[in-house]
């Protein structure tokens, strides 16, 4: 097993995008490598470590995308929990692709390599999304104690690495908590309904937190953070810590946040900032929000123009990456309440050479245009 590192200090200061929290804290990222498989740790270095981990397992990634551990710690969900002393660590994984039995490794060998560095965990706890659900749910299923809990997000628990590979059981041994939008609730409602219930772990019973809105993993950072407590509470205290009504709307709206954006003189347009880039699509997160599209006369369906370092791209404001063609450029709501900024099929990030922080000038275009 070989081990490269790379350490990055920076600050989270003030209050962390959507979520009305307070954080300061200094966090520590290490960088490296294990058996192919890149991986990125994240903790806050000026408070003593509270021995609780949480391992992120990613979903499915096209071989074509890099290969990357790109953890946000600036995410409130994850800010939060840092600020409480946790330790949060993500893998790339060895490959993209469908991987489910290579990705369990790479999860252990992470989880080793931050007991050997931290010392062991007392408390360890998986977040997986789509795929990564799947491997979390895996997690759940085995014969295990390294791993306490699972909250698995959009799971897709009807994957499997190629024919010959098992399934999911339906057996939990651990808790494992699904949160699927009401498009994709069908999958764990299934996989609850029909796990079978031993007499000497009653509790085991999957929960179900449901989001009640469609799309895949169409999940903000208050769900997320929701999800997260309520597995620690039922490891805390046991499962009747949980909502009885299953499954549990969990819905939250959007966290509203003061507009930091600058408006032109006559309202037709703004500049704002890149607040994240996709590394493995290249979609960007710009910090706008719906009232500030309204004010400069931006209505759904309509189309604009987006200025960035002298050269523009006209864009759709739409619902999502369907809205527009092949390779046209679309902006879309996403949970959080700010919006998305992609091309269909295309790295937006890469065609326009845009990176965090980066400012970008959108302009409604006139009628005739």
């Amino acid at each position: 097993m070989l081990s490269l590192r790379l350490s990055l200090r920076f600050a989270l200061l003030g209050a962390i995008a959507f979520l009305p929290i307070h954080i300061f804290a200094t966090v520590e990222l290490t960088r490296g490598t294990i058996d192919g498989a890149h991986y990125t740790i994240a903790r806050d270095s000026d408070r003593e470590w509270n021995h609780s981990l949480l391992l992120i397992a990613h979903g499915f990634r096209s071989d074509a995308a890099p290969l990357v551990a790109d953890l946000f710690p600036d995410q409130a969900a994850y800010a939060s929990l840092i600020d409480e002393g946790w330790i949060i660590a993500k893998t790339s994984y060895r490959r993209n692709g469908m991987i489910i039995a290579d990705a369990i490794t790479d999860l252990d060998n992470l989880h080793a390599f931050v007991s050997d560095e931290f010392g062991r965990p007392q408390r360890s706890i998986i977040e997986g999304d789509s795929m990564g659900g799947t491997i979390a749910t895996h997690l759940m299923e085995r014969e295990d104690s390294r791993y306490h809990g699972a909250v698995a997000i959009g799971a897709a628990l009807e994957l499997r690495e190629n024919d010959a590979a098992p399934g999911v059981k339906r057996t939990p041994l651990r808790p494992l908590l699904f949160m699927a939008n009401r498009s994709e609730i069908l999958g764990p409602k299934a996989y609850i309904s029909n796990a079978p219930l031993s007499p000497d772990t009653p509790q085991m019973r999957p929960a179900l937190f449901r989001i009640d809105r469609d799309g895949h993993i169409n999940v903000n950072q208050a769900e997320r953070l929701i999800a997260l407590r309520a597995l620690n509470r039922w490891l805390d205290r046991g499962r009747q810590a949980l909502p009885r009504e299953q499954p549990f709307d969990a819905t939250q709206p959007a966290q509203l946040q003061p507009s930091r954006v600058v408006f032109d003189h006559d309202n037709r347009g703004l500049v704002t900032k890149v607040s994240h880039v996709s590394a493995i699509y290249g979609n960007v997160w710009l910090d706008i929000q719906l009232a500030d599209l309204e004010r400069i006369g931006l209505d759904p369906g309509l189309w604009a123009e987006i200025r960035i370092d002298g050269k523009s791209y006209r864009f759709r404001y739409g619902q999502d990456f369907s809205s527009v063609k092949r390779g046209e450029w679309v902006i879309f709501p996403n949970a959080d309440g700010f919006f998305w900024l992609s091309r269909n099929w295309g790295n937006a990030a890469e065609t326009a050479d845009l990176a965090m922080g980066d400012e970008v000038h959108l302009r409604r275009l006139d009628s005739s245009n």
